[in-house]
């Protein structure tokens, strides 16, 4: 005969049971025997339970699950293009985009690190790379690739196929 499955371990049970003993009440008229958490509970002055009712016994005496808080750490940290909002298209914008498209064609197509395309457009690095997102995420006219050959270079970019 194949035992039912209960929820917790054999101590939090005797100590559940322990306990409604102590308050002058059966273990399994609150649901925390073996087959406590299988049983249902009559529902009276009713011929048809509402689905919440119904749902709420189904899951008595079950254990709560809540997933574990997520890792503290750089998964957690602020994206640096968070609180942009979606900036306007610039001559700023239009350098990097012209630069990228060089870059491109003087790869023959190939993705183009980011440090390639700074240099250029003749711009900081920091600036291009947000010029670059703005360019993929809002006006959509590049797009990163997405498998790379040299990881160390960082992502590559292309001008997005029209």
């Amino acid at each position: 005969m194949v035992r039912k499955k209960v929820e917790g371990d054999e101590e939090q049970r005797r100590a559940a049971g322990r306990t409604a003993r102590r308050q002058g009440t059966s273990p399994s008229s609150r649901g925390v025997t073996t087959g406590g958490s299988k049983q249902r509970t009559h529902l009276t002055d009713r011929a048809a339970p509402s689905h919440d009712e119904r749902l709420a016994t189904r899951h008595r005496g079950k254990q709560r699950w809540e997933p574990a808080p997520a890792p503290p750490g750089p998964d957690r940290a602020r994206s640096l293009f968070a609180g942009r909002g979606h900036p306007a298209y610039t001559d700023e914008h239009e350098t990097v985009f012209r630069a990228l498209a060089e870059a491109e064609e003087a790869h023959r197509g190939a993705g183009v690190p980011l440090d390639e395309v700074a240099r250029y457009a003749g711009l900081p690095r920091e600036r291009t790379r947000d010029l670059l997102h703005d360019l993929v995420v809002t006006h959509r006219l590049a797009a990163k690739v997405p498998d790379r050959e040299p990881p160390d270079l960082g992502p590559l970019y292309e001008v997005r196929p029209r």
